[in-house]
C-alpha cells in the first residue's frame, strides 16, 4: 500500500521512515494565511508517546484520514482535505500542502 501523506516531523511516534502511522490526523490552522500557521494537532513527541502498536502498511494515514480546520486552505473542502499529496514539515509539524485561497 502507498500513501500520499509524507511526514517529516521525526520526532513523532506515529512517523515510520516518514510515513504516518496514526490512523487519522488533525491539520490545525482555524485563521491561517500562511504555512507557519498551520501544525499537525496529532504530533505526539516520541519522547513522551511511544507507538507500540503498529501494522505495517495496513495502519498507513492518507489524505483521505486528514480532518483539516485551516478554512483558509485550498485543499479544504467541507473540513477534509482534497490534496493529492501532503507532506508535513519537520520542524514545527506545519503542513507544507497548505495554499491559502
Amino acid at each position: 500500500m502507498q500513501t500520499n501523506l509524507n511526514c517529516l516531523a521525526n520526532i513523532c511516534a506515529f512517523n515510520k521512515s516518514g510515513s504516518c502511522y496514526a490512523c487519522h490526523i488533525k491539520v490545525e490552522g482555524f485563521d491561517a494565511a500562511i504555512t507557519p500557521e498551520t501544525y499537525c494537532d496529532t504530533f505526539k513527541n516520541n519522547s513522551a508517546f511511544h507507538l507500540s502498536n503498529y501494522s505495517g502498511e495496513i495502519s498507513l494515514t492518507n489524505t483521505q484520514n486528514i480532518s483539516c480546520s485551516a478554512n483558509n486552505c485550498v485543499y479544504n473542502i467541507s473540513g477534509g482535505c482534497n490534496a493529492s499529496h501532503v507532506d508535513i514539515n519537520s520542524n514545527n509539524a506545519s503542513c507544507e500542502t497548505f495554499k491559502s485561497k
